[in-house]
């Protein structure tokens, strides 16, 4: 089954150039040596808005204007980057936002989408309780809806991050993904498995919302009951419908990781590499600590976002990162 084609990315990553910067990727001394094979960063949390969500928002909008859609406001449900980057890009274009965001959205990007103007309503625990008042009000108010994964041409958007590391390293083994609702890892895994299927491709999720891990488990979405994770722009309940679809077809495994070893990669993301990211932006590096991946293997981490909470900053990093027992290292 296939959805878009080669092309049709690539046609993407022309319509969405001029708001998208093709971010570096890094090959790091220090951690290549501590694990024995090569890891590299794709950073994509160097976008302007902190995270890679950019991509499939400027996809989806200007797809939509492409084909005449006369759009006055755009309107979404999300727990943080995705609002983000709906909030920016209706600012840049000169049009109305309203984000409707649950309760694990946090203090500090709900203030990023009110520096881009956007509306802010509070509906619903999780993103997806969120998404039905969301989806309500732009039937109800004529307002362009961009789901945050479940939206080809949003996961089209999200798929140029693909084409930028093929083009910035052919020579790849594995690329490790972080997984929330699965858009990014089913563009990622689209674009270099049609490039070179012997590319490996490990999605990553926190033990403590397992949705996409537990659907390919069974061959059928299921939708968790919770999803408490530190790591809240990966804590979605269900899978896309499509990206699930392109997720069994070209995604060689989902593994899960410990909320503990999300906070130890955040931090020694910051310590060795002095890279500053939200949990959720480090989560897929927490994989590296357990992963069974051949020496001298070439190994790309997505680190997906730079909005961390100030809570996450005084609670966790800067405690940990500056007790007694951390000082020396």
């Amino acid at each position: 089954m296939k959805f878009f084609s080669l092309e049709d990315v690539i046609n993407a990553k022309k319509r969405i150039k001029d708001f998208v910067i093709e971010t570096p990727l890094i090959h790091s001394e220090y951690f290549s040596k501590k694990f024995g094979f090569n890891v590299y960063f794709k950073c994509d949390f160097l976008q302007k808005v902190g995270s890679f969500k950019i991509r499939g928002v400027a996809n989806k909008v200007l797809s939509e204007i492409e084909k005449g859609t006369k759009i006055n406001t755009l309107v979404t449900a999300s727990s943080g980057n995705h609002g983000i980057a709906v909030a920016y890009f209706a600012k840049i274009l000169g049009l109305k936002s309203v984000i409707f965001v649950p309760k694990i959205g946090t203090r500090y990007k709900i203030n990023l989408m009110k520096l881009f103007d956007a509306e802010i309503i509070r509906k619903g625990e999780y993103s997806d309780d969120a998404a039905k008042y969301a989806l309500k009000f732009s039937k109800n108010n004529n307002a362009l809806y961009v789901h945050s994964y479940d939206d080809l041409k949003v996961i089209e958007g999200q798929a140029t991050l693909g084409l930028e590391i093929y083009n910035q390293l052919k020579n790849i083994d594995y690329v490790i993904v972080p997984v929330g609702g699965g858009g990014l890892i089913a563009g990622i895994s689209f674009v270099l498995k049609s490039l070179n299927n012997k590319i490996k491709i490990i999605g990553i999720q926190s033990k403590n919302a397992p949705s996409v891990y537990l659907s390919l488990k069974k061959n059928k979405i299921i939708k968790v009951k919770r999803s408490k994770t530190i790591a809240e722009g990966i804590a979605v309940r269900v899978v896309g419908n499509y990206a699930f679809e392109i997720i069994k077809q070209y995604v060689d495994n989902v593994e899960l990781v410990s909320e503990s070893n999300i906070i130890k990669a955040t931090l020694d993301l910051f310590k060795k590499e002095r890279l500053l990211l939200e949990p959720t932006g480090a989560s897929a590096f927490a994989y590296l600590y357990n992963a069974k991946i051949e020496k001298g293997s070439n190994v790309i981490v997505i680190l997906t976002g730079r909005n961390v909470s100030n809570e996450f900053l005084h609670s966790v990093l800067f405690e940990r990162l500056f007790s007694s027992s951390t000082r020396t290292v």
